[in-house]
């Protein structure tokens, strides 16, 4: 009797073997490219008021860290999450989002992505801003990261075009409440914006070239408020690690920035970066700017 209980006990578990065997789902990881990448810099600086006074104060500048990630498939997935982290900061404010968006890559049909990206405009102007602290003064920087949008871009050859649509609910009576286009060709680009809810609009272009060992880059634009135009321009001269530049609001401040980047290892280098502010406020002092710093890239 015990020999035929133990024969059923074997066949009833083999039998529930077979039907969880049976029941078993293959699971095929996708084919990802994640990576973590980020940046610690710290630095020292000494901003001047229009009074001319200042005092050397030290502080975190731009670290971050992120994610990034690839898929590889007849339509590529691609994503990004980055936070900006102040490490002189405690608790909640330690973290600061930067980008978070994710997307997909068509190949020839183009890319599309949604969530909180880079301006497409930003692009344009961002060609003269080479310096860790200083410059970018003049470049009518009207925001270079966005949330609530939408990009479609493409390219064909040494073209590209990219446009951003920004949907955040700011005015109920407007679906799009900013949009952006940029273009480049051959190292030249040319970009518009224009928010629908300040009737504020940009326009402009950048290009670089190589002179010898000298990298010379360039950018103008344009902002239109209501009729009032403001023009600025900025030009940044690049030999090895070692950056000068000039920039202008016309009928108005001047910048003049140099700096020098200098790596140390593969991750870490220091820098450090003077910049003259000449004020055309009347009664405005010229402005001295000095910083010094160090930063680990991986």
């Amino acid at each position: 009797m015990s020999s035929i209980k133990l024969i059923v006990g074997a066949f009833a578990l083999a039998t529930a073997m077979i039907c969880v065997s049976s029941a078993e789902t293959t699971v095929t990881l996708p084919d990802v490219n994640a990576k973590i990448y980020g940046k610690l810099n710290y630095m020292a600086y000494y901003n001047e008021d229009t009074s001319g006074n200042g005092v050397w104060k030290s502080g975190n500048n731009a670290s971050r860290i992120g994610l990034s990630i690839e898929e590889a498939a007849d339509i590529n997935a691609f994503g990004k999450l980055e936070v900006g982290v102040d490490t002189d900061a405690v608790g909640t404010a330690l973290f600061t989002t930067r980008l978070a968006y994710m997307g997909v890559d068509g190949g020839d049909l183009g890319k599309l992505s949604v969530g909180r990206q880079d301006s497409v405009f930003t692009a344009v102007t961002g060609a003269t801003d080479v310096f860790n602290v200083y410059g970018s003064n003049a470049d009518q920087n009207q925001g270079s990261r966005l949330s609530n949008t939408l990009i479609i871009s493409n390219g064909v050859g040494l073209a590209s075009v990219s446009t951003l649509i920004q949907m955040d609910g700011a005015d109920n009576t407007k679906d799009i409440d900013k949009y952006e286009i940029s273009a480049t060709l051959s190292g030249v680009s040319v970009g518009y914006s224009k928010d629908n809810n300040t009737d504020i609009s940009y326009m402009a272009a950048s290009g670089s070239i190589d002179l010898a060992e000298i990298s010379v880059t360039g950018a103008y634009s344009v902002k239109d408020n209501a009729g009032t135009e403001t023009k600025g321009y900025e030009v940044v001269a690049s030999i090895g690690s070692i950056n000068a530049g000039y920039g202008e609001i016309v009928d108005g401040d001047s910048f003049i920035t140099a700096g020098i980047d200098h790596p140390i290892t593969g991750a870490l280098s220091v820098y450090a970066e003077y910049q003259l502010e000449q004020n055309d406020t009347a009664g405005a002092k010229d402005q001295n700017n000095y910083a010094i710093g160090t930063k680990i890239v991986f």
